[in-house]
């Protein structure tokens, strides 16, 4: 390898920057150095997800979009007395089953860095804005949510708070009494509190 052609931890960061520096020129709010979003109102924001490997000759970039639903977020991280981050994605899928034909993110020493950024920066506010607009409702959100119970990794949660804060309380507290029940290791920090919050 040409040491001209190698790319190192220096050059990832650099380039991030300038696909964060193109989103944000796009219309994203920076909230922080490498974290950008778009608030949609009612505490629901687009999610960017800029998952990157580092190959000795190339940067990956996988794109992934979704949202952000700061009240379900803030009830179930509150309920396990975890600390909430606005950077996490609710609901997310790859850009790729969205946009399948878009060429891949690849960063060599050889790209025009800008302006793949400003196509990466372009994706996100026209297909991942749309996406995450479409789902931006409780009531959109929750089959998803659902579908993705089984995964564990925290959906169960969020699903619980969504039927929560729908108002459907009386659901929720029966999905948690009865995924308890075969999930106590895994469930258990969020139901008790949860339930508790019920009984109230």
């Amino acid at each position: 390898m040409n040491i001209l052609g190698r790319c190192d931890a220096a050059y990832r960061q650099l380039v991030l920057l300038k696909c964060y520096d193109a989103l944000e020129a796009v219309g994203f709010t920076r909230y922080r150095k490498e974290w950008v979003d778009w608030p949609l109102g009612s505490g629901f924001h687009c999610w960017v997800g800029l998952n990157n490997a580092l190959e000795e000759d190339r940067i990956e970039i996988n794109l992934f979009v979704g949202i952000h639903v700061a009240p379900i977020m803030k009830l179930y991280t509150a309920l396990e007395g975890r600390k909430y981050s606005r950077g996490i994605a609710t609901y997310a899928v790859h850009m790729g089953t969205l946009a399948p034909y878009e060429p891949a993110f690849e960063f060599t020493r050889k790209t025009d860095v800008e302006a793949e950024a400003a196509r990466l920066a372009l994706l996100y506010s026209t297909v991942g804005l749309s996406y995450a607009q479409s789902i931006a409702s409780y009531e959109h959100l929750l089959p998803l949510l659902k579908d993705r119970v089984p995964m564990l990794g925290a959906y169960p949660e969020r699903f619980a708070s969504c039927l929560y804060l729908m108002d459907l309380k009386d659901e929720a507290r029966s999905f948690v009494e009865e995924f308890l029940k075969d999930h106590r290791d895994y469930f258990e920090g969020f139901a008790v509190p949860f339930l508790k919050m019920m009984s109230h």
